[in-house]
């Protein structure tokens, strides 16, 4: 089999910087170089799992062969997965159809996964290799099979980037293209980025230049339940911090359009006071305030998902917080909609 070089033979789709080691390329979803700016209490490790990530390449290959090292997520995650594959696979899609995922060894030593993907009509097609949620990734080497050809496809017209919490870099989803994020695409021609973080999404100021920086054609933020958990604003700084962080993306890029929604939460939230003395539902009260007044400043650019109310114990994890498999899924669903009534 021969080796292919990234940027020649295929591209990491996604990513917002590669880190470079000695035999090793790492994507990442902010600058590795700045990784403390947008993580300050930690977590830096949250970046470097690239979830939203794909390795892509048009071939006409039969075999794929990528050495890797994949880095197992903190025990804490670990407890929250059905099963351990939800955290460290990949998806393998071929010409727009999804094969399954594949399971990843995570250990400190190189290890290699051999993907046969077949090729009937014998003539180059898109494969993309879609990277975990909740492990890193190092690419050691790619390989096709010798007489084969590959090179870097075309990147979809118009880019979408998506700002949420642990939920939204896929906690609880089955797979990393059965993520809610993933399940909500409501048109076939974006290229995704995700900035998803864990220890959740407060508007911080660097995250809304880095989104300028990306120059969406469309931005989904799922914002507003971190806060209640942690209260980190409260009802008095949340208009003027999401009016900041939006007026920063849509100054920066005239026609990006963004969609404003608030996480999915357990009833058993409801009437329980967080940090900052409000309920759940309260807060929602203040959450659907705050975006309809920033849409009315942002001229018919910015839109408002309500909050999904399709919910009940038995659709989440065992911290009442994370979705489970199947309602990411339907999630994902109900967002495409919504999304689609409101930006075509």
């Amino acid at each position: 089999m021969k080796s292919l070089t990234c940027g020649e033979g295929f591209r990491f789709n996604g990513a917002v910087s590669l880190q470079r080691g000695e035999n090793w390329v790492a994507p990442w979803r902010v600058p590795f170089d700045r990784a403390r700016l947008y993580f300050p209490e930690g977590g830096i490790g949250r970046a470097g799992m690239p979830s939203g990530v794909a390795v892509v390449l048009m071939t006409d290959t039969e075999h794929i062969e990528l050495d890797y090292l994949c880095s197992r997520c903190p025990d804490n995650i670990v407890d929250l997965a059905e099963d351990i594959e939800q955290l460290e696979s990949v998806d393998v899609v071929v010409d727009g159809r999804r094969l399954g995922r594949r399971a990843l060894s995570a250990s400190k030593s190189e290890e290699t996964l051999r993907l046969d993907l077949g090729n009937e009509s014998g003539g180059d097609r898109p494969v993309e290799l879609w990277l975990p949620l909740y492990a890193q990734f190092r690419l050691i080497g790619l390989r096709v099979d010798e007489d084969a050809t590959a090179s870097v496809p075309a990147p979809n017209p118009k880019r979408w980037v998506h700002y949420g919490g642990s939920l939204s870099q896929g906690m609880g989803a089955d797979s990393p293209l059965t993520s809610y994020v993933q399940s909500s695409r409501w048109r076939d021609d974006l290229d995704l980025v995700s900035v998803a973080r864990g220890k959740g999404t407060h508007l911080e100021p660097v995250f809304a230049d880095l989104i300028a920086e990306l120059r969406p054609r469309y931005l989904t933020m799922a914002v507003g339940g971190m806060v209640y958990l942690t209260g980190s604003l409260n009802q008095y700084t949340y208009l003027t911090n999401m009016l900041g962080f939006v007026k920063r993306v849509i100054d920066a890029v005239p026609d990006c359009e963004v969609v404003v929604l608030m996480p999915p939460a357990s009833p058993r939230y409801r009437d329980r006071k967080g940090p900052g003395g409000l309920t759940a539902a309260e807060w929602v009260e203040v959450h659907e305030a705050t975006v309809e007044s920033v849409m009315e400043w942002g001229d018919n650019r910015v839109h408002h998902v309500r909050q999904w109310s399709d919910v009940d114990e038995s659709d989440f994890l065992a911290d009442g917080i994370h979705l489970a498999s199947s309602a990411h899924r339907r999630y994902g669903k109900y967002l495409a909609e919504q999304i689609r009534a409101r930006v075509g």
